[in-house]
């Protein structure tokens, strides 16, 4: 019959019997006891279920109630023997000890001895849980301390006992993880003086070690430390070297409290520790285990219970005499050095050495920490940055700047091919300035500010190659010189930097002499690197007129760095010191004048060249194209009848051949900018030149040259040498009197006689004339000094016919803006002769504003500044 038949729930009893039979009312009553069990067994997993917590408390309470009865069963049983033995003794003194068997005594203690060795072993293991090494070790002294006891048992005993190797292996197992804890624990980077001092004691305890080599244990597991840090992936060099410097003075600082003195006492942390485990009257080691309860620990023998570590040496704490510091110093610093070579290979710049210092002078000391230091052996300003670490930052400084200095260079070297390899012969080219100087431009002076940048560079004869070259190298310097600020000064760089470091930052400094002094030798010697650089750039170069364009490109640009480059001249002149400056200037000026020397070698050979064509015919025939209009004068000779008049011819001027000459060496010296040359290679410009013409004059004497021929070379020897040979040239003096003298020899003595005077005027007259034009070519402002140009200026002065004549100089070019006067055979036309003023470089300053003005008033202004800026007494 299937189950679904019948519904169990609602069945009738009476009515069941009466409707099936016997078989089928059996078959029902088991369906009915399998539908009541799966009931049964649902109701139980719904319960367990939902209150399966309700459950296991209630279970847990059952317990605890039967526990608690049986304690207090225990207490009352106890309670009941003692009333009875106190009893006993008040009735009668007993003097026999209950009797007990021996034999069953000894088994009775063996059982509690092998029961608590395996208590120990977990006792070890929870004490290594818990991170104290020092229990565990004094947990393992004791426990090796009964194994070592049940060893001594009797041997039939020893027999039932196999458990006991197991137990003396388990042994080893835990001294080896316990001294495995210590030395982890020992080599943590952050670690306090009682975790130190706790698991040095339990290392002391296990291997009795002496004073001096737990010491050195301990500075053995601190290096560990150190180099674990310096291994370790930090996210920066600064990370790293922090963590470096805290390590360290966790060090010094364990070192102190845990063996030199601890607070209050005399004597580090460790032997106070150790003297409270130790000493006779310190804790047994079992009394500071939580035994479990059982009538067994009567038979603990007293050899346990009574048991305490024992150390063999005295308890004595090291002075800092015997502590020894000195080879760990030294060991640390060049384990420390060699660890962060590559490190401080990644700090690229200054500035970040800068960052690493004070991010490491930031971490705080100790308490006392000169006290510390004291009485550890160690000098009392000791400090761990300065000690391992400044050393290593300063000399990775004067690397950077080494580095930096010499790329300066380099890329330096690099502009300046580009420049050279440019196209310099262009009409816009360098050899001819002209162009740059000379033509107004709007940005030659600012409008908003007072300054005259663009104007200035052009009176110094700068072109903008060489201001873009110094300006980039001159901002190198200034990139270098704010890299280094912070770290030698504190403070972001300024051009007027004040240095006031304060007394308590002085060390902080240290090295700032140092590294100025090392900025300043590398700047000074890579400086020099430079002029080899350009002499050697030209040495390749076999175009002559190319040669001469890049010879004065870096003939100029080694001038204009003295003068356009204040941040260079900075880092050569640090400490007020400028010998090196001066020497770097030095340097640059006798290459400048090598440079221009190849100038000067180019404007020789084309004078030599055009000489030699234009004296190669100066027949008869030919004088008539070279002469000009010669003066006509008369003169009167009185005798006893009457007087005689008669007319003579003389030079007026230069033949054409030698204004020619002059012009075409007044055109040279007018290209570069005659007032930009140094008076070096102006006087040797024109003494060479001179040296060449004069030797075509010399040349002409072995010729047949008559009167005429003979009066007006004279004329032009003469006129050449009072107008361009310096006085103190002896040789050249002595040529052209040479040349003189053979010209006479070749004139009538009595024409000669009565001629000479007139021509000495003539060429007086001609030289003064010439000097507006020709001014450039005076190799002094007190050349015609001898002419007398000074009091017939006075003179003039009274009724002058010079509107606006420029004062005479090698300096500078003359402009020809006076009026023209017709000079008699008396008085000619005479300007002052005075020295023009050098046009010194503008000092960098702060631009100030100015008020905003006519656009055509500005202009105006510009070119007031050009003449001004010129010469302070350019009109006169």
């Amino acid at each position: 019959m299937a189950r679904n038949s019948y519904n169990l729930l609602e069945l009738d009893v009476d009515k069941l019997f009466e409707d099936h039979k016997i078989e089928e009312i059996i078959e029902i009553e088991k369906l009915l006891d399998a539908e009541i069990e799966r009931k049964r067994v649902e109701l139980r997993s719904m319960v367990g279920d939902r209150y399966k917590d309700v459950l296991a408390a209630s279970d847990a309470i059952k317990n605890m109630k039967t526990i608690s009865q049986q304690i207090v069963d225990n207490i009352q049983t106890i309670t009941d023997v003692c009333e009875g033995l106190i009893t006993k003794n008040e009735d009668k003194e007993v003097e026999d000890e209950v009797k007990v068997d021996s034999k069953q005594d000894e088994e009775r203690e063996l059982i509690v001895l092998v029961r608590l060795a395996v208590f120990m072993n977990d006792q070890i293991w929870t004490a290594l849980d818990k991170g104290d090494n020092l229990t565990a070790a004094q947990f393992y002294l004791l426990a090796q301390h009964i194994h070592m006891g049940l060893n001594l048992t009797k041997k039939e005993y020893l027999e039932k006992l196999p458990l006991l190797k197991q137990i003396g292996a388990n042994l080893q197992t835990l001294r080896d993880l316990i001294f495995s804890r210590i030395k982890m624990k020992l080599e943590f980077v952050e670690i306090t003086a009682e975790e130190t001092s706790s698991n040095l004691n339990a290392l002391l305890l296990l291997k009795n070690q002496s004073t001096s080599e737990l010491l050195n244990i301990f500075i053995a597991h601190r290096k560990t430390t150190l180099n674990s840090v310096m291994n370790t992936s930090h996210s920066s060099v600064r990370v790293q070297v922090s963590a470096m410097v805290k390590c360290l003075i966790t060090t010094i600082h364990l070192l102190h409290d845990c063996f030199v003195c601890y607070g209050d006492s005399k004597k580090g942390l460790i032997w106070q520790q150790l003297q409270n485990i130790v000493e006779d009257s310190s804790i047994p080691t079992l009394s500071k285990i939580e035994l479990p309860v059982t009538p067994l620990l009567i038979y603990i023998p007293d050899i346990v219970k009574q048991f305490r570590p024992k150390y063999k040496s005295n308890i004595e704490a090291p002075t800092k005499d015997k502590i020894g510091l000195e080879d760990w110093l030294e060991a640390t610093k060049t384990s420390i050095k060699s660890g962060l070579e590559q490190s401080l290979k990644l700090v690229t710049n200054v500035k970040g050495l800068h960052i690493i210092r004070e991010e490491a002078l930031k971490i705080e000391l100790p308490n006392q920490w000169e006290r510390i230091c004291s009485e550890s052996g160690l000098p009392e300003t000791f400090n761990v940055w300065y000690y391992f670490f400044q050393s290593l930052i300063t000399e990775r400084a004067r690397e950077l700047i080494s580095k930096k200095v010499f790329s300066i260079i380099k890329e330096l070297e690099k502009d300046i091919g580009e420049v050279l390899k440019g196209d310099l012969k262009t009409e816009r080219g360098e050899t001819d300035l002209r162009w740059y100087s000379w033509v107004e431009e709007t940005g030659d002076v600012s409008r908003t500010e007072n300054t005259h940048i663009g104007l200035s560079m052009k009176t110094l004869g700068f072109s903008q190659n060489i201001v873009t070259l110094c300006s980039k190298l001159d901002g190198k310097y200034l990139e270098l010189l704010v890299d280094v600020s912070q770290y030698l000064y504190g403070r972001e760089y300024e051009d007027d930097i004040i240095i006031l470091t304060h007394l308590k930052n002085r060390r902080k400094f240290i090295d700032r002499e140092e590294l100025e002094s090392h900025l300043r030798v590398e700047s000074t010697k890579n400086s020099t690197t430079l002029t080899v650089f350009l002499q050697d750039f030209l040495k390749s170069e076999s175009n002559q007129t190319l040669l001469v364009a890049r010879s004065l490109v870096c003939a100029r640009f080694l001038q204009a760095i003295t003068t356009l480059c204040p941040h260079f001249n900075k880092c050569c002149t640090f400490n007020g010191t400028t010998d090196d400056w001066s020497r770097i200037c030095s340097h640059f000026t006798q290459s400048s004048l090598q440079f221009w020397d190849k100038w000067v070698d180019k404007c020789a050979q084309e004078t030599d060249r055009s000489a030699k064509r234009q004296f190669s015919d100066v027949g008869v025939c030919s004088m008539i194209s070279i002469l000009l209009r010669w003066d006509t004068i008369e003169i009167q000779e009185q005798t006893e009848e009457k007087v005689f008049k008669s007319q003579i011819k003389v030079p007026l001027k230069p033949s054409l051949l030698l204004h020619h000459l002059l012009n075409k060496l007044n055109n040279d010296v007018s290209h570069v900018l005659p007032h930009t040359l140094p008076k070096q290679i102006h006087v040797q410009f024109i003494e060479r030149n001179v040296e060449l013409i004069l030797g075509q004059y010399r040349g002409l004497l072995g010729r047949d040259l008559n009167q005429n021929q003979a009066l007006q070379f004279l004329f032009d020897v003469k006129f050449l040498t009072t107008f361009c040979i310096p006085r103190e040239n002896v040789r050249l003096v002595a040529l052209s009197q040479e040349i003189c003298d053979k010209l006479r020899g070749k004139i009538d003595p009595f024409d000669l006689d009565v001629f000479y005077s007139y021509l000495q005027n003539n060429v007086k007259r001609a030289v003064l004339q010439s000097q507006a034009i020709l001014g450039c070519l005076l190799p002094s402002s007190a050349q015609l000094a001898n002419l007398g140009v000074g009091e017939k200026f006075k003179d003039q002065e009274k009724d002058p016919s010079v509107l606006a004549l420029s004062v005479p100089s090698i300096a500078f070019p003359l402009f020809c803006t006076f009026a023209h006067q017709i000079p008699s055979q008396k008085t000619t036309a005479v300007a002052n002769v005075q020295e023009v003023a050098k046009v010194s470089s503008p000092r960098p300053t702060k631009s100030t504003p100015k008020k905003s003005q006519d656009p055509t008033a500005a202009i105006r202004s510009s070119a007031a500044a050009l003449f001004g800026g010129l010469t302070t007494d350019w009109f006169s």
